[in-house]
C-alpha cells in the first residue's frame, strides 16, 4: 500500500478540506485509483452534496472517460516525494510513486 496527497484547489472544497486528502491506495494504482480513494475520504469529511452543482464525485469532475484522461481545462500539478514532475497530464495511467503530492485545479482554464 502506498499514500498519495491530493489537494482539490477550488473554492468550494476549500470550505470542507482545510488540508489536502492524504489517500491509501495499491502499490500498483493510478489516478483513477486515487481519485476513486479521494472521493471516499472526502464523502466521509463532507457529509451533504457535492460541493459543485450537478456534479457528483472527484471523479466526475476531472477526469474524462471518453478520452481516458483529464479535462483539458483541469490544472495538473503531480510531484514524487523527491520533487520530481510526475506528467500526469500525458500519462495519466503511470504508477504513482508512494508520498506523490499531486494538486488539481478544476477551475485553471488551461
Amino acid at each position: 500500500m502506498k499514500t498519495i496527497t491530493l489537494s482539490i484547489l477550488h473554492p468550494n472544497f476549500s470550505k470542507t478540506l482545510k488540508d489536502p486528502l492524504k489517500v491509501t491506495i495499491e502499490d500498483t494504482a493510478d489516478i483513477i485509483s486515487t481519485l476513486i480513494a479521494a472521493d471516499k475520504s472526502f464523502a466521509q469529511i463532507h457529509k451533504g452534496a457535492f460541493p459543485i452543482e450537478n456534479i457528483s464525485s472527484l471523479l466526475q469532475l476531472l477526469w474524462n472517460f471518453r478520452t481516458q484522461g483529464f479535462y483539458e481545462d483541469i490544472g495538473i500539478e503531480a510531484r514524487t516525494p523527491e520533487g520530481e514532475w510526475l506528467p500526469l497530464r500525458d500519462t495519466p495511467l503511470i504508477n504513482l510513486p508512494s508520498g506523490s503530492d499531486i494538486k488539481l485545479n478544476p477551475d485553471a482554464g488551461c
